[in-house]
């Protein structure tokens, strides 16, 4: 019986010493992803993370991995968020490098290359910090602590840069694609003016705990349940990226070993170098972010002219040019068909009066004292569309406009300075001169080729100084009063009874 008893206990003993140490040491109530206690080297970051970005040399941190994505492209934003057992809210991504840069690490932006990760060795859930409304939520990835990798789990940087945050509708915080309705906060300003800050993670235990956010409120605000899923590790980094089960996700939470001064990526480039390998435009010509660059002086085409057809100002630069089928006149880009002209002609303030426009003084003299003048209901003659032509005689008509010296301007058929007004001899008629000559009437507007030329000093009245409406039409004679009476108000009476002047 003693025999049997103590082969029975040499059993029971190698039976023990065969199992596992890890299941012996295992405590109850601990996480299978805490059990297992896998350690990796800081190299895996450098080795797995290269095929899906570039390492590049930072002054700052050592190094950091900029990934290869389009310009419209922020961290933690292409995913969803799903709720893990005792550790809060977890950022669950399809991208090749989410295992690494959404649970170990810190986000740093550079103006030139983007958004660029800087390696650490402790695990979370997301690395964020939070702001809330009852109509938004918010978050922003935690900059670096210090300088060099992150290898310190403690959280002081305080609160993100406001352009470093997005945020959702409340219900749509856990859709299963938020980049479809994420809002940059460096476009959405209010955003930020109406949320509150909720703080970054929370460290309990050595332990990342990212629950701010409470997940009844996303309930009551989503008409949804919340699936609680509990976390399975995995030694394969590439499995983390799976789609995770109804109830489980795979997460890939080694503890990682602290880096050895050695320790580096096979092929890292300095920051100008990879602005080119990432595809990003040279600077000047459009920020990391994406947005358009501020418009420069000098029009992209080089030599465009501005849209006003204006002409920049002389300040030694090249002079604009026009567009195709225009021209650039008196500073300006005009249609070339609209400047059939002589090439010697006078600029537009001493081209000769438009042709619809009446051979006049620019200030008609005013009515000699001694002459009566024009009821205020009397319109001038002769019409205004009466082209100005049918005023002289054909005869004298030029072949083309007259044109001016320089400083000078055409007044009825002389080139006067631009100062001086008509010659007294082409103002109104003295004192003592009828209003219209009996010896020489004006000639009827059907026959100006009748008239004998007149001098060129000696041109055709201005309107201003044609026979009142109620005289005389144009057809007819004006009226011509005996000897001994005068014109008054268009009649003829006695000069003793004509009133005062």
């Amino acid at each position: 019986m003693k025999t049997s008893r103590f082969l029975g206990g040499l059993a029971a003993i190698a039976i023990l010493a065969a199992a596992p140490i890890g299941l012996m040491a295992t405590p109850l109530g601990v996480t299978q992803v805490q059990a297992q206690e896998a350690r990796v080297s800081f190299n895996i970051f450098f080795k797995d993370l290269q095929p899906h970005g570039v390492w590049v040399k930072h002054p700052k941190y050592r190094y950091v991995f900029c990934p290869k994505v389009d310009a419209e492209w922020r961290p933690y934003t292409h995913g969803r968020w799903i709720y893990l057992r005792d550790r809060g809210w977890y950022f669950d991504s399809r991208e090749p490098f989410a295992w690494a840069v959404y649970h170990y690490g810190r986000w740093t932006h550079d103006r030139r290359i983007g958004w660029c990760w800087v390696p650490g060795n402790h695990w979370a859930p997301a690395w964020v910090s939070w702001r809330r409304s009852h109509d938004h939520i918010g978050w922003a990835p935690l900059p670096p602590e210090r300088d060099g990798f992150q290898i310190s789990i403690n959280v002081n940087v305080g609160e993100p840069p406001e352009d470093d945050w997005v945020f959702v509708p409340t219900p749509r915080f856990i859709e299963p694609q938020l980049n479809v309705n994420i809002e940059f906060g460096d476009r959405a300003r209010e955003r930020f003016r109406e949320t509150e800050y909720a703080g970054p993670v929370i460290i309990q235990n050595n332990v990342v705990i990212n629950n701010n956010i409470d997940i009844n409120v996303i309930q009551q605000q989503t008409n949804n349940q919340v699936t609680v899923v509990t976390a399975e590790n995995t030694e394969d980094p590439t499995a983390a990226n799976a789609e995770p089960a109804a109830d489980k996700v795979q997460v890939f939470a080694p503890t990682v070993e602290e880096p050895k001064e050695q320790d580096a990526p096979e092929q890292a480039v300095e920051p100008d170098k990879a602005a080119d390998e990432l595809g990003k435009p040279p600077e000047g010509e459009q920020p990391a972010d994406g947005t358009n660059p501020p418009a420069t002086d000098q029009p992209a085409d080089q030599g465009a002219a501005p849209a006003d057809g204006t002409q920049p100002p002389a300040d030694g630069t090249k002079p604009a040019d026009c567009p195709e089928g225009q021209q650039l006149v008196d500073g300006k880009c005009v249609p070339a068909a609209d400047q059939q002209k002589p090439a010697d002609q006078a600029p537009a303030d001493q081209q000769a009066p438009a042709t619809d426009q009446p051979v006049a003084p620019a200030e008609p003299a005013a009515p000699a004292a001694d002459q009566p003048a024009a009821p205020a209901d009397q319109p001038a003659a002769p019409a205004a569309d009466k082209p100005a032509e049918e005023a002289a005689p054909a005869a004298d008509k030029p072949a083309e406009p007259v044109k001016c010296p320089e400083g000078q301007q055409l007044v009825d058929g002389k080139c006067v300075p631009i100062e001086q007004k008509a010659p007294a001899e082409q103002q109104a008629p003295a004192a003592e001169q009828p209003a219209a000559p009996a010896e020489e009437p004006a000639a009827p507007a059907e026959k100006p080729a009748e008239k004998p030329a007149a001098p060129a000093d000696e041109q055709a009245a201005p309107a201003e100084e044609a026979a009142p409406a109620d005289q005389a039409p144009a057809d007819k004679k004006p009226l011509k009063c005996p000897e001994g009476q005068v014109i008054v108000d268009g009649k003829c009476v006695p000069a003793d009874q004509a009133p005062a002047q």
